[in-house]
C-alpha cells in the first residue's frame, strides 16, 4: 500500500495563489451566514496580537515594547488608555502620550486596539481620575450588603455615566481626527473586565428601588420571559446577578453607542471568566462579586448581556486556562451566531509554560473561526526578544502571519481544520471532501528508543484551497494522505509540494 508522510518541523506548504482588493475603508465586522470576518482596509484580517502589561502604556515603556512585539511577529498591539491620565482635570483632555504611542505603532506597521480603562478595570475603579475619586457625593460608589461604600463606581448614577461617556467620546473623536486616513486603530475595547468586586450588586437606595421594581418590559420581551420583579423573573439564585448585569451592560452600551455615533469602529467588552466552574481560581467560591466581577459578561449570562448591550459588537473571553478541555468549553460558549470570537487576553501569565496556550491558537482559528488572539504581558522582561514563555506564540505568529487573508477566507467554510497534540493524543484524522489525512505527532512516530519533548508540541492547520490542493501550516507532525472513504480509490500521491509564504495575498 502506498504510504506518504509529510514531516512538519515548522512548515507552511501551498500550491495556489489568491489576490485581494486594496480598498481602504473603516474596519468593520461582516457577517455571512454564521461566519464573521474582520475587514481591515477592506481585506480579511485576523489579529495576531500582543497585549502589553497594564502599567506599560507610556511612550517610554512602549518604546521598549516595540522590539518585543516585532520579536512576537504580531500584527496588532493592545494597550490601555487610562482615564485618569486622559482627563487629569475635569473637562481638560491630554492626548499627548496617546498620540506618541499611536505614531510608534504606525511606524512599526502594527494595528492598534485601545483598551479603555474607564469606570471599570478588573472589577474596580482604580483608573478613574482623582477628581472623581475625591467627590463621593457627586460620583457615588457601590454600596455593599452592609451599606458601606466600596471602590467601585455605581452604575445607577447618571453623573458617573455622563462623565465616562464624555471622556470616551473625546477619545474616539480624537482617534478619528488623527487616524481616519491611516486606520491604525481597528477596534475599541470599552472598559476592562467590567463588573463589581466586593458586592454582588449595588445596595444603595437607588439600587434597592430598581431591584425591587419590575424588570424593564423590553428586556422581558427580548428574553421571552413573563413580567415581574427581578426575583420573580430570574429566581432567587440569579436575580441579583441578573440585575447587576443589566445595570452594567446598559451603562456600557450608552458609552459605546455615543462613541460609534462619532466614529463607528467595532467595539467589544472583555470578560474575567467566572461562574459555572469556568473561573481561574478553583480554590475559592465561584460567586459573582467574589470569584469574578458581578455583572460581567460571563458565559451563563450571555443572552442577558446581548439583549442589554446591542451596540457592543462582541463579547470576548480572557482565557488563562491551559487545559484544552476548558479552553474549548469557553470558546464553545462565546462563539455564537450573534457573537464573533476574539480572545484578547491569554497566557502565559505568571507562568513559564507558554506552549499549552500556543497550541490553543490552532483550535481557535480552525474550529471556532476566531478573528483574533493575543497573549497578555508580552513586553515583560528585559532585552528586545520576547521572554521564553512567549516563544511558542512568536513561532505561531511567524508561521501564520503571511497566510492570514487566506485563513480568514477559509474560516467557517468547513475547509479549515486543526490537529493538535495533547497528552495521550498521538494522532488525529481529518476528513475533507476528496481526501482524508492522518496527522501523527512525535509520541506516535518517534523511532524506538529515541526520547522527545517533555510536553506535546505538535499542532497543524490544514486548509483546502481547491480540489486536491491544500495549505498546511504546523509544527512537529507527519501527515499521511488517502482518498476519502467511499471514493472508490485506495491510494494517493503528492504531485507537487512547495514550501514558502504569502506576500500581499500571493503565494
Amino acid at each position: 500500500m502506498f504510504r506518504k508522510i509529510v514531516w512538519l518541523p515548522m512548515m507552511l506548504i501551498c500550491c495556489s495563489a489568491l489576490a485581494f482588493s486594496q480598498a481602504k475603508t473603516i474596519p468593520q465586522l461582516v457577517k455571512k451566514g454564521d461566519k464573521y470576518t474582520l475587514l481591515v482596509d477592506g481585506k480579511p484580517f485576523i489579529m495576531l496580537g500582543g497585549q502589553v502589561n497594564n502599567p506599560s502604556a507610556t511612550p517610554e515603556r512602549m518604546a521598549r515594547a516595540w522590539p518585543k512585539l516585532k520579536s512576537l511577529n504580531a500584527n496588532t498591539v493592545e494597550f490601555p488608555v487610562y482615564w485618569r491620565q486622559l482627563e487629569p482635570a475635569e473637562g481638560r483632555f491630554d492626548f499627548g502620550d496617546f498620540d506618541l504611542i499611536i505614531a510608534g505603532a504606525r511606524a512599526q506597521g502594527l494595528r492598534v486596539v485601545p483598551l479603555w480603562f474607564g469606570t471599570w478595570k478588573n472589577g474596580n475603579m482604580d483608573y478613574t481620575p482623582t477628581w472623581m475619586k475625591a467627590d463621593t457625593v457627586r460620583f457615588p460608589r457601590v454600596l455593599d450588603f452592609d451599606r458601606k461604600p466600596i471602590g467601585v463606581l455605581s452604575p445607577h448614577s447618571r453623573t458617573n455615566l455622563e462623565a465616562d461617556r464624555r471622556a470616551y467620546t473625546a477619545l474616539v473623536r480624537h482617534i478619528r481626527e488623527i487616524d481616519e486616513k491611516d486606520r491604525t486603530v481597528i477596534m475599541m475595547q470599552v472598559e476592562n473586565e467590567a463588573g463589581t468586586m466586593g458586592s454582588i450588586r449595588d445596595f444603595s437606595a437607588e439600587g434597592e428601588r430598581l431591584f425591587n421594581g419590575p424588570v424593564p418590559a423590553a428586556l422581558v420581551k427580548s428574553l421571552r420571559k413573563k413580567p415581574g420583579t427581578w426575583k420573580e423573573v430570574f429566581g432567587s439564585r440569579m436575580a441579583e446577578e441578573a440585575f447587576a448585569v443589566y445595570s452594567l451592560a446598559t451603562y456600557i452600551n450608552e458609552v459605546a453607542r455615543a462613541g460609534k455615533q462619532i466614529y463607528p469602529l467595532p467595539t467589544y467588552v472583555n470578560v474575567w471568566m467566572g461562574g459555572n466552574g469556568t473561573n481561574d481560581g478553583f480554590n475559592r467560591w465561584d460567586y459573582p462579586g467574589e470569584g469574578y466581577p458581578s455583572g460581567g459578561a460571563v458565559s451563563h449570562v450571555l443572552d442577558l448581556w446581548k439583549a442589554s448591550a446591542p451596540d457592543i459588537d462582541l463579547i470576548a473571553p480572557d482565557i488563562y486556562h491551559s487545559s484544552p478541555l476548558i479552553f474549548r468549553q469557553i470558546l464553545t460558549a462565546y462563539r455564537r451566531a450573534d457573537n464573533p470570537l476574539f480572545i484578547p487576553e491569554t497566557g502565559p501569565f505568571r507562568t513559564a509554560h507558554g506552549l499549552p496556550y500556543a497550541r490553543n491558537l490552532f483550535y481557535a482559528l480552525a474550529e471556532f473561526s476566531a478573528i483574533g488572539f493575543a497573549p497578555y504581558g508580552v513586553d515583560s522582561g528585559t532585552g528586545t526578544e520576547v521572554n521564553p514563555p512567549f516563544a511558542e506564540h512568536a513561532a505561531n505568529f511567524r508561521l501564520i502571519r503571511s497566510a492570514v487573508p487566506v485563513i480568514a477566507q477559509l474560516q467557517g467554510t468547513g475547509k479549515l481544520k486543526a490537529a493538535v497534540e495533547e497528552d495521550s493524543i498521538g494522532s488525529r484524522m481529518l476528513c475533507f471532501d476528496q481526501f482524508d489525512m492522518l496527522v501523527r505527532f512525535p509520541s506516535a512516530t518517534r523511532p524506538s528508543g529515541e526520547t522527545g519533548p517533555s510536553e506535546p508540541t505538535g499542532r497543524v492547520l490544514i486548509g483546502e484551497l481547491a480540489p486536491g490542493e491544500f495549505l498546511i501550516l504546523g509544527f512537529d507532525a507527519g501527515i499521511e494522505f488517502r482518498p476519502a472513504l467511499g471514493s472508490g480509490y485506495t491510494k494517493a500521491q503528492l504531485v507537487l509540494l512547495e514550501e514558502g509564504a504569502y506576500a500581499d495575498g500571493v503565494w
